[in-house]
């Protein structure tokens, strides 16, 4: 009997020093590098050096099975990853282009580096990345975030992109003049608080008019990085 109390007691203990970790999980918990996301066709990493780090830009590379010859390259935007690009990837590769999709540095399954983060660097990234897979020229699709980096990236490389395709682009008007100025730690601060509510609502006024069920997992996706141990301190890069 003693024997048995005593065996409860550590047990009972162990879970209190573990707390979190036992207890704070959520099932709906998503690592910061999607380990746990299922991504619609297989992700490669490109290694990257920066700073001193040793970076990893995930990215899938999908042929198509009637090469037409050309090649379309997704920019994700702020709030996803190459996740959600699913239904585009398999219009693309039906109608013969080879899709690359990149999950930027600090997004998606990419590295969540401590640098400094600038679409020039990102679009000298994705230049490597493409010139790794002996791709010469492309076509640049960028949505929201993603359309800013297009729009870089086409800037920087015009001999090696044939068309520039802006969806619901940032960065081409002046925020400042109908967006008040917020510090990086208020941004920090209201990023923490996120929840699945708080994601759903967003996406709905930002993104999906027509709310549809399929676009939860997208919701899973964004707040559930916020139950991550990985979670807190890092989430402030990805602003």
């Amino acid at each position: 009997m003693i024997d048995m109390r005593k065996n409860y007691i550590i047990l009972l203990f162990s879970l209190l020093l573990l707390g979190d970790h036992v207890f704070g999980q959520k099932a709906d918990t998503v690592s910061i590098t999607l380990e746990n996301v299922q991504y619609p066709y297989p992700v490669k990493f490109f290694k990257i050096q920066s700073e001193g780090q040793d970076l990893r830009m995930a990215y899938m590379d999908v042929p198509s099975a009637r090469p037409n010859g050309g090649t379309v390259v997704l920019f994700h935007g702020k709030n996803f990853g190459g996740y959600y690009w699913t239904n585009v990837i398999r219009a693309l590769s039906d109608r013969g282009y080879r899709v690359i999709v990149p999950d930027q540095i600090g997004f998606g399954k990419s590295s969540k580096a401590f640098i400094h983060y600038s679409f020039h660097q990102m679009a000298s990234w994705n230049r490597s990345l493409l010139d790794s897979l002996g791709i010469k020229q492309s076509v640049i699709l960028g949505h929201s975030m993603g359309g800013m980096l297009a729009t870089r990236y086409a800037l920087m490389y015009p001999e090696n992109t044939t068309k520039l395709l802006l969806e619901d682009p940032i960065g081409l008007e002046d925020y400042r003049t109908f967006v008040p100025y917020t510090s990086t730690e208020k941004q920090y601060q209201t990023e923490l608080k996120a929840t699945a509510e708080s994601v759903r609502k967003y996406y709905q006024s930002s993104y999906f008019t027509q709310w549809k069920p399929e676009y939860e997992e997208l919701v899973r996706i964004a707040a559930g990085v916020g139950y991550s141990a990985d979670f807190h301190g890092r989430r402030g890069l990805l602003r």
